[in-house]
């Protein structure tokens, strides 16, 4: 693994040294602000755990990861910088690996996943039940189901981080935050067997649930999903629309040509395997990009969170 975040390493700082002999500033430049710095220290946003969402072209939204399709966006991937949340250590990157994609194309922001899974729940698996909940497959209720139980990629986003400058302990569904659940097997608008997005739930409040329903019945956050089974891996391509989903001052949305601007984020990616895999009636692994919450005091949990800059600008091509 180390290997890997070297090369990312050299990576930046040679792209650091082309766009600077541009003229150009990178837009990572941003997070050195003190208003960033301060703000995102409220806010438990680690400007160490970062990624620039450049301007790109717009994929063919199919669920497919198409040759040099994101060549213009930002990679990541799973490391050892990765937060697992489960008792189960990740065994080999055959049991669960994972790499994506970041970008945006003016009007759409856009995440691709590949992920490799030696074992898929609810396909090749029973849809088993953790013990403690009988109605974890419930859709569409406030109170019941577990929207991540099953593999599943978990999205934040905490768009109004500049402005609001403080820790969130429950995310609402506007600017505030959004947490939302890609799930392999089941979905709001499909039902169960079909891949898609569920609004988080349960112990959420009715405006987090709402603003999540509204989010995936008005088309703010779609997916594409293919299985290529024979090689034990899924990919997913999720786009979501800058105007009306990326609100970085109350009402005000991020658009294309602003400066740039960095916001909250974080991922999860869960996975399902087989009951004996998973003796507490939990996920086998749910790892996450920045971490997931820490208490201060004797409060609620508060979500950590990475930075995503929102840039207008093109990745930049390597120099020869």
């Amino acid at each position: 693994m180390t290997p890997r975040r070297s090369r990312a390493a050299l990576a930046g700082v040679l792209l650091s040294l082309f766009m600077a002999g541009c003229g150009v500033a990178p837009p990572e430049t941003v997070l050195e602000s003190d208003e960033v710095r301060q703000a995102a220290k409220r806010a438990l946003v680690s400007l160490e755990r970062w990624m620039v969402c450049w301007k790109g072209a717009t994929p063919e939204f199919d669920g497919r990861i198409g040759e040099r399709e994101y060549d213009d966006a930002t990679p990541f991937g799973w490391d050892a910088d990765w937060v697992e949340a489960m008792k189960q250590d990740i065994a080999s990157r055959q049991d669960l690996d994972f790499n994506g994609w970041v970008k945006h194309d003016g009007k759409h922001l856009y995440l691709a996943f590949n992920i490799t899974d030696d074992i898929f729940y609810g396909i090749e698996t029973e849809r088993w039940l953790p013990h403690q909940d009988a109605f974890a497959h419930v859709i569409g209720e406030r109170e019941r189901g577990r929207p991540w139980f099953g593999d599943m990629i978990e999205i934040l986003i905490f768009g109004r981080m500049l402005e609001i400058g403080e820790p969130v302990t429950d995310v609402t569904g506007d600017g505030r935050g959004i947490q939302i659940i890609y799930n392999l097997t089941k979905s709001l608008e499909g039902g169960i067997g079909v891949p898609g997005m569920l609004p988080h739930g349960p112990n959420r409040t009715v405006e987090n649930w709402e603003n999540n329903k509204r989010w995936i019945l008005d088309d703010i956050i779609e997916t594409r999903t293919e299985i290529h089974g024979l090689d034990n891996r899924y990919t997913v391509e999720v786009r979501i629309r800058l105007d009306g989903g990326m609100e970085v001052r109350e009402g005000e949305y991020w658009t294309d040509g602003m400066p740039d601007t960095p916001i909250g984020f974080n991922l999860a990616i869960g996975d399902v395997d087989g009951a004996e895999m998973s003796p507490d009636g939990l996920l086998h692994h749910e790892t996450w990009w920045a971490g997931k919450t820490v208490r201060q005091g004797s409060g609620p949990r508060l979500k950590l969170w990475g930075a995503l800059v929102l840039t207008s600008k093109a990745k930049p091509h390597p120099a020869p």
